[in-house]
This record gives structure tokens, C-alpha cells and sequence, in this order.
């Protein structure tokens, strides 16, 4: 399927009802709210985790990261308005983007690849793939950034539109795979991150 115009986008989004569009940033909201408040408990544990536990640590924090990204049909104005029906009649997003069940749509692409690099995160184990007081440095770095992200998503949601609210999503979604804490993975971790900002490309 072609790239949407940014007016057959303008489109879609416009037949997002406010009441719609409310509803999906509150879920947006609790999620970053609640992201906040685990990684403020993940700053309080790195100060006192030991070294032989610093790989662990870097895949629990990376997993969190990416359990709160608003991928869920809650955090999606299409999926919130139209998910109801089967066939999602009048959906602008399945219109422009494919059907979300398609296997070549561009949602399909993307939770396929985000699928992969949460599995490749959940099954690596081994040694840190750098010295432990840079894998330090690199988690104290990825949590405040992560943090302060989820913050300004939380203040740019307010008086977004449904058209800006996929533009949000889809910078929201970029941003924290790149503070995945890669140089402490193996490379395959990096390539998959890879892969998913590439879907991102797509998904609005």
C-alpha cells in the first residue's frame, strides 16, 4: 500500500469524535503516569545493584520501557471508534494504513518487529557487552531521558488533536526505542531496534 497524503491523514483523523480522542489520552496519560512512577524505582534499585546483576537489570528496565509504549487498541483513536466492529467499517486508519489484521498492513509491520526485540530483550542473557561502569552510566542516562519523555508526552497530549495525537504516538514510540540501552546487548538487540524505527516509518 502507498504512503497516505498528509490530507487523506487529515482526513481520517478528522472523524476521530472528541469524545473518542478523550478517552484514548487518558489511557496514554496513565500509561506514561505509571511509567514514571516505575522509573523512579528503577533509579532508587540501580544505585545499589551489583555489578554481576547490572545485565539483569538493563533487561527488566528495557522490558518496562517498552510494556508502556501505547500500542494497546486503548492508546488508538481508530481502534477506540471503530474496533467495535469486525470489519471496521468507516475506519480512516485501515482506509489509509491497511487493516490492523493484515499481514502487510503498516500496524502488523510494527508489532511484529516490536514483538521480536521484546523477545530477543526477554531471551538474552550473558555478560554486559561493555564495562560495567559505562552499562551504569548508559541506565542512569536512558532512565532520566525516558522519564523526561514520558513527561513532555504527558504536556504535548493536552490540547493534541487525533491527527497530532498519531504524530505524538509515533515520536513517542521513536524516541524511547532509542533509549533502549543497546551497547549493553548483544548486537542483535540494536538490529531490532533498527527494525522497529523502520515500521515507525510507516505506522502514521
Amino acid at each position: 500500500m502507498s504512503k497516505a497524503s498528509h490530507d487523506e491523514l487529515e482526513a481520517a483523523a478528522s472523524k476521530i469524535s472528541n469524545v473518542t480522542l478523550e478517552s484514548v489520552k487518558l489511557s496514554i496519560s496513565l500509561s506514561c503516569k505509571e511509567y514514571i512512577f516505575w522509573s523512579k524505582l528503577f533509579s532508587d534499585v540501580l544505585a545499589k545493584t551489583q555489578e554481576s546483576e547490572l545485565y539483569k537489570f538493563a533487561r527488566a528496565f528495557s522490558l518496562c520501557l517498552l510494556g508502556h509504549l501505547p500500542i494497546s487498541p486503548e492508546t488508538c483513536p481508530f481502534c477506540k471508534q471503530y474496533g467495535h466492529n469486525d470489519n471496521c467499517t468507516g475506519c480512516g486508519y485501515a482506509l489509509t494504513h491497511g487493516r490492523c489484521d493484515s499481514e502487510d498492513s503498516a500496524f502488523s509491520q510494527l508489532i511484529e518487529a516490536f514483538q521480536e526485540l521484546g523477545k530477543a530483550i526477554y531471551q538474552s542473557t550473558g555478560d554486559l557487552c561493555c564495562p560495567s561502569y559505562v552499562a551504569k552510566s548508559v541506565l542512569e542516562k536512558s532512565i532520566q531521558d525516558s522519564t523526561e519523555v514520558s513527561r513532555s508526552m504527558l504536556i504535548s497530549l493536552e490540547r493534541a488533536t487525533a491527527f497530532n495525537l498519531m504524530e505524538l504516538k509515533t515520536e513517542y514510540f521513536r524516541r524511547t526505542i532509542c533509549l533502549i540501552p543497546q551497547n549493553i546487548f548483544p548486537e542483535e538487540i540494536s538490529k531490532r531496534c533498527i527494525l522497529v524505527k523502520e515500521t515507525l516509518k510507516d505506522y502514521w
